[in-house]
């Protein structure tokens, strides 16, 4: 009887290890994500737009290898727009106001918005991993990006700048786009608390695509090296696949 007790132990405890090495193993995973990054333009985009931030969400792939496949939508918005006061020089007061049809101060509030849309192609390497399924984590991304200025009349008072009136103040611009990441990959074991964080750099090959801007009396053809840099936090919803082994006792 002792024997078979003993017997028994053992087989429970070669099976309970079995089970912990398979958990612990790379898995297949799929992924859900939003995410939330402050951003710093650089190049081109400087010249129009200060500090901003961006949200968004996404999906990926993960193979048992570590690469992963990801696409992902990201909304641009920021309040400080650097042109203001030249965006409205022609239709201002002497005291630099804008006023509406009856004489009076007009509300008028610029303010940046974008996006860009990626799709990519990354690796976690088994750098300062927590586990099989996380590490450092590199990454490269193309797409398309479009920002341009957002006039808000919140009364809508000032005819020069409402309805199609707002196109001629946008500086609408769009085009190719490539992003580099790097950043930190953790894939943890109860789900809840996975999450990728790392510094990223976004290049967008823009042009400007209005046929008339007022402040410039013109059109705007001018083709652009707009930069964004800045650090993102992505909570990660993860999907686990694992492939089971078969075991013999």
């Amino acid at each position: 009887m002792k024997y078979s007790l003993l017997i028994l132990i053992l087989f429970a405890a070669v099976k309970l290890n079995a089970q912990e090495e398979n958990e612990e193993s790379s898995s297949r995973i799929w992924s859900i994500h939003v995410h939330y990054a402050g951003q710093w333009p650089e190049g081109d985009m400087k010249e129009r737009y200060g500090f901003n931030s961006n949200a968004g969400i996404g999906g990926s792939f993960t193979t048992k290898s570590g690469w992963v496949l990801e696409g992902d939508f990201n909304y641009i918005f920021g309040t400080t727009v650097k042109i203001e006061d030249s965006l409205f020089a022609d239709i201002v007061d002497a005291d630099g106001f804008i006023l509406d049809g009856n004489g009076q101060l007009a509300e008028v509030y610029t303010y940046e918005r974008g996006y860009y849309a990626m799709l990519g192609i990354g690796k976690i390497l088994p750098v300062l991993k927590a586990n099989e399924n996380s590490g450092l984590t590199i990454s490269l991304g193309a797409g398309f990006m479009q920002h341009k200025i957002r006039v808000y009349n919140p009364e809508e008072t000032a005819a020069q700048v409402c309805g199609e009136y707002i196109k001629g103040y946008d500086y609408l611009s769009n085009g190719f786009a490539l992003r580099q990441f790097i950043g930190y990959t953790f894939f943890a074991t109860q789900k809840v608390y996975s999450f990728k964080a790392g510094f990223e750099i976004v290049e967008g090959f823009t042009q400007g695509r209005r046929d008339y801007l007022f402040p410039i009396k013109g059109p705007d053809t001018q083709k652009r090296m707009d930069i964004l840099y800045g650090f993102k936090v992505i909570y990660t919803l993860p999907f686990y696949k694992n492939e089971k082994d078969t075991y013999y006792y």
